[in-house]
């Protein structure tokens, strides 16, 4: 299994309620259609949770990121095609900034329940 984690911004100009809506109800489905069927195993959102983001977990003025996608794979190279299909590239530029994405090539690891 190939899983990627991004943890990405939303775009210059994009208030966050735009950019979580956006990402819940357009982006999301979106990818669903376009990738499922490509080895896709498993897809997690996780938006950043601004009730507690005030200087207690994220230092005032920090990264501010907005979210972070998790996805799953059968394998890197089911991965890599579907990054490549123009809908996937135009769509996550809609919202997204790519300037300060983080992307990070994962093992998963189970701690807990062993």
């Amino acid at each position: 299994m190939y899983t990627v984690a991004f943890i990405f911004k939303r775009k210059p100009g994009l208030s966050a309620e735009e950019f979580l809506a956006y990402y819940r109800d357009r982006h999301g489905p979106l990818m669903i259609d376009l990738i499922k069927d490509k080895g896709l195993i498993s897809y997690e959102h996780f938006p950043v949770d601004t009730s507690v983001t005030d200087g207690r977990y994220v230092a005032e003025g920090g990264p501010g990121f907005d979210a972070i996608s998790i996805y799953s794979f059968g394998s890197k190279e089911e991965a890599e095609a579907c990054w490549a299909i123009p809908e996937v590239i135009e769509d996550s530029a809609a919202f997204i900034d790519f300037d300060t994405m983080v992307t990070l090539p994962a093992n998963r690891r189970t701690v807990f329940p062993v």
